[in-house]
């Protein structure tokens, strides 16, 4: 049985001296604090019976910011997660966006770039093949030159690079999973965007954050950020099928086990005996010459990156149709 725990969580900030809870999160959008460069704030988590807390910025981890308070004079999204005594975990709060706004400058000398990234397919499966879509924009008056775009590639993903025509230039460094993107020039509100093919590896939760920036200073760097987060399913295997010749589910039919280069299946049955073992299983097991019940199944698929994933379980045969 999964038991989930949960702690009241608020948080707001203090700005300056720290006088008096500015903003109090929950379900609200998130709210945006403005502050000069060389300047801080004080991000002030509150919480019922909290041991402890962690900060985030854009959803990563910040070392070492456990404590109630976290000071900060650098732009991103902050969100904060409170714990118990127990070590268990609140519901992590609404999000609060600190931009930083740069001195007075001529108006030559800044030019607002943003990017976004968006995916072709948020709920992939190991082995398959999707894309990321970035595009960089301009939002002033006057051209951004020298401009980056630095995407550096989760390790779940493989790049596959693309022989499509872009604009600029893409170079990748496999030792570091790092795309690089650079163009000469964006003038205003004419995004350019590219293409980034990638194939997954693993599963799990992928986090993939872009950032860009010029050779004009940025006078809204808030924007010059951005994430998206794909969920990657391990294979879903069925726990009942019925091979009794009416042509549905018939045999032992695991959805996307097709996706991985080699595997192994061995199915046994309660007092512990093999009765069937396949490699590179091709769903095909009807469960010929055994008798209706429950048996118990061990499968390993070898993933792109080499590994074997072991998975165990159980299946019931039932022959019976249903009337």
């Amino acid at each position: 049985m999964r038991y989930l725990c949960k702690i009241m969580i608020m948080c707001g900030l203090l700005i300056g001296t720290g006088k008096g809870l500015a903003q109090t999160l929950g379900s609200a959008p998130p709210v945006t604090y403005t502050i000069n460069a060389g300047t801080t704030i004080v991000l002030h988590g509150v919480s019922t019976y909290a041991a402890a807390y962690q900060w985030y910025k854009n959803g990563v981890a910040i070392p070492g910011a456990v404590s109630k308070d976290y000071t900060t004079g650098v732009p991103g999204t902050y969100t904060v997660v409170a714990f118990n005594a127990q070590g268990c975990p609140s519901d992590q709060s609404a999000d609060v966006l600190v931009v930083v706004k740069s001195t007075t400058l001529p108006p030559d000398t800044t030019v607002d770039l943003m990017i976004n990234i968006w995916s072709t397919n948020t709920q992939a499966q190991e082995g398959q093949n999707y894309t990321y879509l970035l595009t960089a924009n301009n939002n002033s008056n006057i051209p951004g030159t020298q401009v980056k775009v630095v995407y550096v590639i989760p390790q779940q993903l493989l790049y596959q690079p693309s022989l499509a025509p872009v604009t600029g230039k893409v170079d990748y460094d496999p030792a570091t999973h790092t795309l690089t993107w650079t163009i000469d020039e964006i003038t205003h509100d004419n995004p350019q965007s590219l293409v980034v093919p990638v194939k997954v590896l693993q599963p799990g939760l992928i986090q993939s954050t872009v950032d860009i920036h010029g050779k004009q200073i940025d006078p809204i760097l808030a924007n010059n950020t951005a994430q998206t987060v794909q969920q990657v399913n391990p294979l879903i295997i069925p726990n009942v099928f019925t091979p009794n010749g009416d042509g549905k589910n018939d045999t032992f039919f695991i959805p996307g086990l097709d996706t991985y280069s080699q595997n192994e299946i061995t199915i046994i049955n309660r007092w512990g005996n093999d009765v069937y073992e396949k490699k590179n299983y091709q769903n095909d097991w009807t469960g010929n010459g055994l008798v209706e019940g429950t048996y118990f199944y061990v499968l390993k698929v070898l993933t792109l990156a080499g590994d074997w994933n072991v998975y165990k379980g159980y299946v019931t045969l039932i022959r019976t149709k249903s009337e």
